[in-house]
């Protein structure tokens, strides 16, 4: 016969044991590293559950593509071995078509225009639209504004580009882009770090948030044009079949922290942009701060000419409420 005492510390361990295994295991797949607002966002998430429903989600950050591509990771998330993520929407086309609307070249003018958007009712019948691919889009944030760099030289104009091997995401719009530049648009899984090293790729486009977190100047990045081509939506997506089992409340709390988060995520972009120019500035980017704009513009004219059907409606509902 065991000791009262021993007696208690089992009970304690078994109640311990039943408790962990209570809670809700939510996996978050995420592509970049920790410094980069994808991470951060998933993990002012985290912190946000812990604080409002205490005990109930095991919340686990998989970053730095230890899961796959954003690609894979949707797919994951489709079959449900993986319940959320902080995902770029150009590789959501894939599954859900209509979101290459926010992917069109000089389609948003501002921030304030793209939140406009995106926290307003085309936003939420873009969310709608992502359940027939079976997820649940919590919240949209950003990335900031895309913008070009490379290891050649100064890019002033689309011509300037003719030739270049420029790393794009996994979408097919966005290959539309860059062949519209006249570019040899390369599509590629992140990080890129070593390929743009040993010059595998010339160049690749992305905001000034991202260029800086993978200090691309150290990969033999030189040249950086600001033309804030495409803006950068993120979105918190889950599986919708895992957030409808939820609890009411539980439910309630996944969706209020994402909102939570996505709105740190945005504040955190802008409120950095303009510092981590400076440093990029410092680290031997040779930026270009006024591209020939009005070039690229008509350069990808053509990329929204060709839309139709239900997105082409949507970027005419989005050109009016920006206008």
């Amino acid at each position: 016969m065991r000791p009262p005492f021993a007696v208690a510390v089992a009970a304690l361990c078994l109640a311990a044991a039943s408790a962990a295994s209570a809670q809700t295991k939510i996996n978050i797949g995420i592509v970049t590293n920790p410094t980069f607002v994808h991470t951060r966002a998933a993990t002012w998430f985290k912190e946000c559950l812990d604080k409002q429903v205490p005990g109930k989600f095991d919340v686990v950050i998989h970053h730095s593509a230890v899961l796959g591509s954003e690609t894979q990771v949707l797919q994951q998330i489709q079959l449900g071995t993986t319940q959320m993520s902080v995902s770029t929407t150009g590789p959501v086309e894939a599954f859900v078509p209509e979101i290459k609307a926010l992917e069109m070249p000089f389609l948003f003018p501002s921030y304030e225009a793209a939140d406009k958007v995106l926290d307003g009712p085309i936003g939420q019948d873009l969310r709608r639209r992502f359940e027939k691919a079976g997820f649940v889009a919590l919240a949209f944030l950003d990335n900031g504004f895309r913008n070009v760099t490379n290891s050649k030289r100064d890019v002033k104009e689309p011509s300037d580009l003719k030739g270049m091997k420029i790393r794009t995401m996994e979408a097919p719009t966005h290959l539309a882009i860059w062949r519209a530049l006249g570019a040899n648009p390369t599509p590629m899984a992140w990080p890129i770090f070593t390929q743009l090293q040993q010059g595998v790729i010339d160049g690749q486009e992305n905001p000034i948030a991202v260029i800086h977190a993978a200090k691309l100047p150290e990969a033999g990045q030189k040249y950086l044009s600001l033309t804030r081509h495409v803006y950068s939506a993120l979105v918190f997506v889950a599986n919708k079949r895992f957030v409808d089992n939820l609890p009411a409340a539980e439910r309630k709390a996944v969706g209020e922290c994402a909102q939570t988060a996505a709105l740190a995520g945005r504040r955190y972009i802008r409120d950095n942009e303009r510092q981590q120019l400076a440093e990029l500035k410092a680290a031997g980017m040779q930026v270009d701060e006024n591209p020939d704009l009005a070039a690229f513009r008509k350069a990808t004219q053509p990329v929204i000419d060709s839309l139709s059907g239900d997105t082409k409606k949507l970027v005419e509902r989005i050109r009016a409420e920006v206008k």
